[in-house]
């Protein structure tokens, strides 16, 4: 699987970003939550959002560096067709931190596909 993020795998039309700030599930955890939703299509799109109270413009955008990278070493977990939004409340985590909260958010969940199997 690529790690890179597609065009395809990403929420990049507000509109998108919007109606799962509205209408999706929530679920929460140490700074970060998690809002999803099924899209009905095979791919997995994603987007980060970090609050404007966490810094200013650097320190949002290295949240959200380390944040994408995260998602792309679990993304090969995640199953098909459900749009994410990952919204950073809190800043300051580390990779590793971010990572294994990004992973119990998701199979909390239930977006991750059983041990041992991963998505082509």
């Amino acid at each position: 699987m690529r790690r890179s993020l597609t065009r395809q795998e990403r929420l990049r039309r507000s509109t998108d970003i919007r109606e799962l700030f509205s209408a999706a599930r929530r679920v929460e955890s140490r700074g970060l939550r998690l809002l999803f939703r099924n899209n009905g299509s095979p791919t997995t799109r994603f987007a980060v959002v970090v609050t404007r109270g966490s810094g200013g413009a650097v320190k949002r955008n290295r949240e959200k560096r380390i944040t994408r990278e995260a998602y792309r070493s679990l993304k090969a977990t995640i199953r098909p067709g459900v749009d994410l939004v990952f919204l950073v409340v809190r800043r300051g985590s580390a990779f590793a931190e971010r990572q294994a909260v990004m992973g119990q958010l998701l199979g909390r969940a239930g977006l991750r596909v059983p041990d041992g199997m991963t998505r082509p």
